[in-house]
């Protein structure tokens, strides 16, 4: 990218520059800091403490180039926040239906926005759904509304969404595992309104992969993965207008794992995902515009930002040559950023308020399409109102009085911006190489391999807090003796007793005749889907099944119950 001669300067004055540098470490002797002498990113790349042009000039400018031009590393489309601002996304959900319609209008009414102006939805289901429950099942007990909101049937939606027209916003379903009895209770409850599937606007999570590297009970890896191939067969007849699947980089970084392993999970499992859809007579350009990902975006400033152009880059590339993607949508990283809950602290938890602001800012800088920002009491339990005000304040600041959305990724063109972008680009093409040589992402999810490395990552960084090699603000240094009470959210105790009694009465009062029926064909429907190779996925029989279930008022834990048995159920060590 620079001439001969204007690298002949750059590696001259970057050699001065390095021993002037080194006599001034020197001087400081022991007492300067490792970061001092071998700095390196929180995922341990190693970088330098200056950068000039000859750190890129083996950088081609094409794996740069334009917003919205491929590779994509600088942005999915020309204009980036000038003409839209990314969506505020703030994840909602708490108790009864009513109690998360409250925060839904409460937010709503703060300014909270989708897309053009359009209202959007970020609903997470509660610990009972996510393990395919019912409120009123043993297991259930302290954990119903808590972590997310108490909907188990079409009768709890209905409660939910109340006078509003569904084909008039969009709605993100953060489930689990239990994604089928969702989205069909969320289309019966279409149906209701006289709609069709095809009408609605939202987003079906599809996180089979997550029990890789997150610690709950869930459907064999192989099983779980032809359950994601079978919902994107379903939404690309149906639902045309329906996100299918959501790449759970997220969670990744919050279980330990670093931000080249995020990003490098991501994309190898992406490559497995599309093999399967293929093979079952899909092709990539019918199911990659669908989906989209959910990236966090924690504490090394730049190297959050550099992982995102990173990951545009290495997925368009991938997506292009491997599978021979041609529609520029089926190249795009879009992504829901959701900033770091794992770096926040329950010690002087205003704090925490200063550190979202930076992963905002962060994400902002970085182009992505839409935001969660944690609230600063989200270490000590679901945000107050005003924790939640405040956690969207911070994008709409950066939206409104900064000036940064004027310009596409304004960042570009840094040495450092584009040495790091391409270091982790490299360093997740890497990875990639060491899940497929375990026989693909299903393969080493299966063996317990991506959890293992995982978990390694997390002991690193638990062993560098706990000697103090990782600062953490207000835990292992700048502590303070008077810790100010911070008022906690709690759900009302008497959420659990409602929702039983609820859940009860729906099966008294439904059409028992009906219901029968429609279990009796979901359930010949998964037990045939279980012998199924990906080959036969795609007739829409389990998904056309469990909606009629879901019109026959079938519960979560219910549907969920139907699955488990034909699927098989476990922790992720008895893979």
């Amino acid at each position: 990218m620079f001439d001969e001669q204007t690298l002949a300067q750059s590696q001259d004055l970057g050699e001065k520059r390095d021993a002037a540098y080194d006599k001034i470490v020197e001087r400081f002797g022991n007492s300067a800091p490792p970061s001092a002498k071998a700095p390196k990113t929180h995922s341990g790349l190693p970088i330098k403490t200056a950068y000039f042009p000859h750190d890129v000039k083996d950088l081609k400018f094409s794996q740069i180039g334009a917003p919205g031009q491929y590779p994509f590393t600088r942005g999915n489309l020309a204009a980036q926040y000038q003409v839209m601002n990314w969506a505020n996304q703030p994840v909602i959900g708490y108790g009864l239906p009513e109690n998360t319609r409250e925060r839904m209008d409460m937010l709503a009414a703060q300014g909270m926005i989708g897309y053009f102006g359009q209202k959007f939805y970020n609903l997470v289901y509660d610990l009972v759904s996510h393990e395919g429950l019912d409120p009123d099942h043993p297991s259930s007990r302290g954990r119903i509304g808590q972590c997310g909101m108490a909907v188990y049937s079409k009768a709890d939606m209905a409660a939910l969404f109340d006078g509003m027209p569904l084909d008039k916003m969009n709605v993100v379903h953060i489930t689990y595992y239990q994604v089928l009895p969702a989205l069909a209770q969320y289309i019966a409850l279409a149906e209701d309104q006289g709609l069709s599937a095809g009408d609605l606007r939202g987003n079906s999570m599809n996180w089979y992969h997550q029990s890789a590297y997150v610690g709950m009970s869930a459907f064999p890896p192989a099983n779980g993965h032809k359950l994601a191939v079978e919902l994107i067969h379903y939404c690309a007849k149906h639902m045309p207008r329906w996100n299918t699947t959501n790449f759970f980089g997220y969670g990744v970084e919050e279980a330990g794992g670093t931000a080249v392993q995020e990003i490098g999970l991501m994309l190898a499992y992406g490559i497995d995902l599309v093999r399967s859809c293929v093979e079952s007579g899909l092709s990539a350009d019918d199911v990659l515009p669908r989906f989209g990902f959910q990236i966090a975006q924690a504490n090394d400033f730049f190297e959050e930002v550099c992982k995102i152009r990173a990951l545009r880059r290495i997925w368009a590339t991938t997506m292009h040559e491997k599978f021979g993607a041609e529609d520029p949508r089926s190249m795009h990283v879009r992504i829901h950023t959701h900033t770091s809950g794992a770096v926040l602290t329950a010690q002087q938890p205003l704090v925490n308020l200063i550190r979202t602001t930076l992963h905002a800012f962060g994400a902002a800088l970085s182009g992505v399409q839409a935001m969660e920002v944690s609230a600063y009491d989200e270490a000590l339990a679901i945000p107050t109102e005003e924790s939640a005000t405040l956690a969207l304040r911070v994008q709409q600041i950066i939206q409104e009085e900064t000036n940064i959305t004027s310009v596409s990724d304004p960042l570009a063109g840094s040495y450092y911006v584009e040495s790091l972008t391409d270091q982790i680009a490299n360093a997740a093409l890497e990875f990639v190489e060491r899940v497929e040589a375990q026989g693909g992402y299903i393969a080493a999810q299966q063996s317990g391999w991506i959890r293992r490395e995982v978990e390694e990552s997390a002991e690193n960084w638990r062993e560098m807090v706990n000697s103090g090699e990782r600062k953490v603000v207000g835990m292992n240094c700048y502590e303070t003796d008077d810790e100010a009470q911070q008022p906690i959210f709690k759900v009302d105790k008497e959420v659990e007793r409602i929702a039983v009694e609820r859940i009860q009465a729906h099966r008294a009062e439904r059409d028992a005749g009906r219901y029968e029926a429609a279990m009796a064909e979901f359930r010949k429907a998964a037990e045939a889907f279980a012998k199924k190779d990906y080959a036969d996925l795609g007739d829409g029989s389990l998904m056309e099944t469990a909606i009629e279930a879901a019109r026959a008022d079938a519960t979560t834990g219910e549907m969920m119950g139907v699955l488990k048995d034909a699927l098989g159920w476990r922790a992720p060590h008895e893979y």
